[in-house]
């Protein structure tokens, strides 16, 4: 069940951030259609990611993966390869990061008396954006662009939107946790 509702929470921020963030930012930045397919300056998807890895472990992996080959392939016309290995490399990024901070799943995070260490979830979500931006760019400008000042510009966008598509994915789960923990002391008593 976990692994359907990562998959269907996924989906659901690529397809607000395609069909309703993405067009606001087009038309706020009148940015070139082509790069913002590939970055944006505000990815909620990212907290999906971080989120899912951080309350239900590596098994959020394969959800993850899957969900972004998914959406790639039927929302953004992407090629099978291109989208294959950017989802791989999005979900490679997730494990590093968790690895290398040591945050291997931290407990449930529905437990009404659990705590939840947002400090470490941003931390370990920047580094991950870290290391997404920069291998999607990478791959990007190596496969579809030559030109170095494409890649820092990509990069660059990568990360912002990553960091800036966590914190509101953050402030929205806080605020549903809030609530869902506040509704369950409710009808406990």
């Amino acid at each position: 069940m976990k692994i359907f509702l990562t998959f269907i929470a996924f989906t659901i921020a690529f397809l607000l951030h395609k069909y309703l963030l993405y067009p606001i930012e087009n038309y706020i930045f009148f940015v070139e259609e082509e790069i913002v397919e590939h970055a944006s300056l505000l990815y909620l998807p990212h907290a999906i990611r971080i989120i899912a890895y951080y309350v239900i472990g590596p098994i959020a992996l394969l959800p993850i993966f899957l969900s972004q080959c998914f959406t790639n392939l039927l929302f953004n016309d992407a090629g099978l390869t291109e989208t294959i290995n950017l989802s791989f490399i999005s979900t490679f990024a997730i494990f590093a990061g968790f690895y290398l901070y040591g945050l291997i799943k931290q407990g449930n995070l529905f437990n009404i008396n659990a705590t939840v260490d947002w400090k470490k979830i941003i931390i370990v979500g920047f580094l991950v954006s870290i290391f997404n931006s920069s291998l999607s760019s990478l791959y990007i400008n190596y496969f579809e662009h030559s030109l170095s000042d494409f890649h820092v510009y990509l990069n660059l966008k990568y990360l912002t939107g990553d960091i800036l598509g966590l914190v509101l994915g953050m402030l929205i789960f806080m605020v549903m946790l809030h609530c869902f923990k506040h509704w369950i002391r409710n009808v406990r008593n």
